[in-house]
């Protein structure tokens, strides 16, 4: 048999080759196992990692919940603190409620608001002595205040009175204004002098009624009146002079207007024809709605009058007792759909006219009326805010009742305020009076504060 150079038969040399192939084709083999593995590690350790993490991911994260503390206000010792600028434990002014007090619009259900509103307000009320309570239901001139005439200066006068007698408003009129930067300085002096929550009001209907026409503060241009648009008919102005009226008295700190008037005119020349929308109670309804809405949505209250309207008074109440012969079914049918589109529309005060009504209230005023405030507005209408008597030092007030009993009566009647009432410590201590020899229940007088705090503690919690 034929050898090779190594000595090798063919047949050996076959086997040889046939082992060198079978080794290599095994070293390719184990590699690509080797590979193989290398791979599946590499797929199996990222598809751990994407498992691990979409689990982690997908976990609730569990946050400690802390359960937010109710705002305390001490109780007054002996009286309620401070001002804007100075934080007491004993205050409740705008500041006793911190940041982390004053919650987000839309972060909790409307009943946990009203559930917050309810405990804050009787934390204010329960810790008032019931001098403070009394002096809360009075919205009054500096002038009544004070006992000083066109005060113009938030000063040692205006502390002291403060101090005293914590009312809950203060009406600023044309004699307590001389230009804009003293309406300024004088609206912040009364805020920061305050002790409590205080609503600082003015009256402002437009025209060449307007207040802060009167007094120079504004040109007439910058306010419509409402005969203006009435005679257009347009909702749309009605709105944006809403809007105008609310950015001008938050320009100057005011945070309560005294209007608009809802009153129809049903005669030419009566008392309101110049602050009237109208004589169609219809246009009339949709025009005050719309400035009302048009003032709120500048965070401005408004106190709408008068219920029921001057339609049909010729007199001013300062000269003459004003009477009216209109019948419920009367008022019924043109006042009620007017005051209730109000209520719809939130106003935070209405306040209730100085007319006597024979065939209602004989020779009573409106607001000193149980049949009127009580059952007409607050129970046939529903209406739950703030009911506030009509102007109370006029001539045809103070001509037939003592200031002592004109301020039960209204209280009595079911008014939670008492307007410009003349001689203000007479009506004071009548009320004080009342209360001690048990005519009128201190549960009486906090049902009243109940709804001022309401409306002066509302938007701590964004309530709107």
């Amino acid at each position: 048999m034929k050898k090779d150079k190594y000595d090798l038969s063919k047949e050996e040399l076959r086997r040889m080759r046939r082992k060198s192939e079978q080794r290599k084709a095994y070293a390719i083999v184990g590699l690509m196992v080797l590979v193989a593995i290398i791979i599946g590690g590499l797929a199996g350790f990222g598809i751990y990692r994407v498992v691990k993490s979409h689990k982690q991911a997908a976990e609730p994260v569990v946050e400690e919940v802390v359960e937010e503390e109710p705002i305390v206000i001490s109780e007054p010792e002996p009286e309620i603190v401070i001002s804007e600028n100075e934080v007491s434990e004993n205050s409740i002014s705008e500041n006793s409620i911190s940041e982390n007090d004053i919650l987000a619009k839309n972060e909790l259900s409307d009943a946990r608001k009203e559930e917050l509103l309810e405990t804050k307000v009787k934390e204010v009320v329960d810790g008032m002595t019931l001098e403070q309570k009394v002096a809360g239901l009075f919205f009054i001139t500096p002038d009544e205040l004070t006992n000083k005439s066109k005060l113009t200066v938030a000063g040692s006068d205006m502390d002291a009175a403060l101090k005293e007698y914590q009312v809950g408003g203060i009406y600023i009129t044309p004699g307590n204004v001389t230009d804009e930067q003293q309406l300024r300085e004088f609206v912040n002096g009364v805020r920061n002098l305050s002790r409590q929550e205080i609503f600082i009001g003015i009256e402002e209907c437009g025209g060449e009624e307007s207040t802060l026409v009167k007094t120079g503060v504004v040109e007439e241009s910058e306010i419509e009146s409402p005969v203006a648009i009435a005679e257009q008919a347009d909702n749309t102005l009605a709105y944006t002079n809403g809007i105008a009226i609310g950015t001008l008295l938050k320009r100057y700190g005011i945070d309560t207007v005294i209007g608009p008037t809802a009153d129809v005119c049903y005669k030419e020349g009566s008392y309101t024809e110049d602050q009237s929308f109208g004589s169609d109670p219809t246009p009339v309804k949709d025009l005050v709605r719309n400035e009302v809405n048009g003032i709120r949505d500048q965070d401005i209250r408004t106190c709408v009058k008068f219920f029921p309207g001057y339609g049909d008074i010729m007199a001013s109440p300062e000269s003459s007792r004003p009477m009216s012969s209109r019948t419920k079914e009367d008022i019924v049918e043109n006042d009620y759909p007017i005051y209730e589109d109000l209520i719809y529309a939130k106003t935070d005060m209405i306040m209730v006219s100085q007319i006597a009504y024979k065939p209602i209230t004989f020779d009573v005023p409106a607001c000193l009326s149980e049949d009127m405030v009580t059952k007409m507005l607050r129970e046939e209408l529903g209406y739950d805010g703030i009911i506030v008597t009509d102007y109370l030092d006029t001539h045809s007030i103070i001509m037939h009742y003592k200031h002592a009993d004109m301020a039960v009566m209204a209280i009595e009647a079911g008014c939670d305020m008492l307007f410009c009432t003349g001689d203000f410590q007479k009506a004071y201590n009548g009320i004080l009076d009342a209360v001690n020899a048990g005519t009128i229940t201190e549960e009486r007088i906090n049902e009243s504060l109940y709804r001022i705090y309401r409306v002066k503690l509302r938007d701590k919690i964004a309530y709107n």
